[in-house]
């Protein structure tokens, strides 16, 4: 549990660092226009009050710009903007100064937890440089309270005793169910967590007088945050007695039984025989794989019985590992949700808060980021139409291969902002397991295109006439030796498969600075017209 929790809170960090990321480039992109990045730290406080409870901006002397600490329901009313930019200057937190002073020279910052106000809130400071031009230099500082991050802690348990807990890299608890504990120090037992490792001890709790088993797991970066899950030993063990206990009466009562199973064979030789039925009958009407348990017999029933269980054994592991594939498909899926479709509309809104007011100052540079949000609107419907035909495997067969093409090059395009040319000759009418073959070639081709290719454009061109199929995936990138390369680079070792899969040939044209170029030709030819 220790490990699923700090894994949990590492995601949920990345992803905030991640958003604050990406604002403040587009605040670098306002310039030095204080009042533009005033309304735009408002709309992004807005969208989310509770996570980040405070907002400053100070120039490159450390001299306060922006002081946003005020409730939701204030900085939704009128003239907002004008109210904070002509505030008197009031003094700031040492943890805030001290996050902008610790800015210098670095990317981003992040402080460690500190508690604050009176309701002690636990709260983290990340701070940014803006180069908002190339004489001026502007520093936002971010106070996130990370309640939330917390709730997942407080909301773990063990049984009667168990509860998880969170401590900084230097052993500081920070999150405790008994808020009493927060400041202090782990036990010395637990300080491997300290240094990154992760695995679990038990140790004397001599507050509570008792034994406890402990589990422990490293956060990682960027926080060396750590997370303790503890029970008291004799609860966690409690199962295992009971386990223990359990097992010593069934096999008294099996040694009993077997007594007098002797003396009664010939009664119940049919016994074994109507069990295996009534079995088999409970599987046909529960669904539920239930084992006959008569592996302990040795003659011709045991080993029916046995092969039986067996059976049942590779079935529920299957039906394991079915469920296993099904959950990562599902977490793969909100993966690509989240770093395409919610990443593209979240840079749309933000590009459509700053039109106004760059329409006003500059109408044709308003057309251009006009177009920029009507590309990454259809680049993220793009994305969910592939997303929905990942869900729906049934979909690809049923569409066209040259609208799939052309649904792929504007996802691609609407994610990286490479134009992507999609061009059809012909009528493709191919087999089922041959277009999906096409259709995952031409998903890792562009995939590679979008990630390793650094190219202004690329071409998509289908070829379908009577005696073969022709598939190109061309582009201007920077290309690469294909002789220094190795089949599981870039994903040629799966494209080659997939080829081979549907008697197609599959060939790699690349030159460094020159660009790369993939072809499929898929022989439409029966084996005897080819002979």
């Amino acid at each position: 549990m220790a490990s699923i929790i700090s894994r949990d809170i590492n995601y949920r960090i990345s992803g905030i660092l991640s958003d604050i990321r990406l604002f403040s480039r587009h605040l670098e992109s306002m310039g030095s226009n204080l009042t533009s990045q005033t309304s735009a730290l408002v709309t992004f406080r807005l969208s989310s009050p509770q996570r980040y409870h405070a907002l400053y901006c100070f120039d490159e002397n450390y001299k306060l710009l922006i002081q946003l600490e005020d409730p939701a329901d204030v900085l939704l009313s009128t003239n907002i903007t004008e109210q904070i930019l002509n505030r008197p200057s009031i003094p700031i937190d040492t943890e805030i100064l001290n996050a902008a002073q610790s800015t210098y020279g670095k990317d981003m910052y992040i402080s460690g937890v500190y508690l604050h106000g009176l309701e002690h809130l636990p709260v983290l400071y990340v701070s940014l440089p803006l180069k908002v031009s190339s004489e001026q230099t502007r520093i936002i500082v971010f106070q996130l309270d990370i309640q939330d991050i917390w709730q997942r802690i407080n909301l773990s348990t063990v049984g009667e005793s168990g509860f998880a807990y969170a401590v900084t890299g230097n052993g500081m608890i920070i999150a405790h169910p008994d808020l009493e504990q927060l400041g202090h120090f782990l036990p010395s037992e637990l300080n491997n967590v300290l240094i990154g490792y992760e695995g679990f001890t038990e140790y004397f709790d001599s507050e509570k007088e008792r034994n406890v088993y402990a589990a422990y797991s490293p956060v990682g970066s960027p926080t060396n945050w750590g997370i303790i899950v503890e029970q008291d030993k004799f609860e966690a063990n409690a199962p295992v007695v009971r386990t223990t206990l359990i097992i010593i009466i069934v096999w008294a009562a099996l040694a009993t039984i077997g007594t007098i199973g002797i003396l009664i064979m010939m009664q119940n030789f049919m016994r074994p025989i109507l069990q295996l039925t009534n079995t088999t009958r409970a599987i046909e009407r529960t669904g539920e794989l239930t084992k006959t348990s008569m592996e302990d017999r040795s003659d011709e029933f045991g080993q029916l019985s046995l092969s039986f269980d067996e059976m049942i054994d590779r079935l529920q592991s299957m039906e394991g590992r079915l469920a296993t594939v099904a959950a990562e498909e599902r977490n793969r899926l909100a993966r690509d949700l989240h770093d395409a479709v919610s990443q593209t509309l979240f840079s749309a809104s933000l590009i459509a808060e700053v039109i106004p007011t760059l329409w006003e100052k500059d109408p044709e540079k308003g057309r251009v980021r006009l177009e920029e949000v009507r590309q990454l609107t259809r680049g993220a419907l793009a994305e969910m139409r592939t997303l929905l035909l990942e869900l729906r495997p049934s979909a690809l067969i049923e569409a066209e291969l040259s609208h799939l093409l052309e649904q792929l090059a504007e996802a691609i395009t609407g994610r990286t902002r490479i134009p992507i040319v999609v061009t059809t000759i012909g009528n493709c009418v191919l087999p089922d397991d041959t277009k999906v073959g096409f259709y995952r070639i031409a998903q890792e081709a562009l995939n590679n295109v979008a990630k390793h290719s650094d190219a202004t454009e690329a071409l998509v061109s289908l070829i379908c006439d009577k005696e073969k199929v022709t598939l190109k995936i061309k582009d201007n990138g920077v290309g690469f030796n294909t002789d220094k390369i190795s089949p599981e680079s870039l994903g040629v070792g799966i494209m080659q498969e997939r080829a081979e899969d549907m008697r197609a040939s599959l060939s790699i044209n690349s030159h460094a600075g020159e660009g790369t170029e993939i072809v499929v030709v898929w022989d439409n030819r029966s084996e005897e017209e080819i002979l």
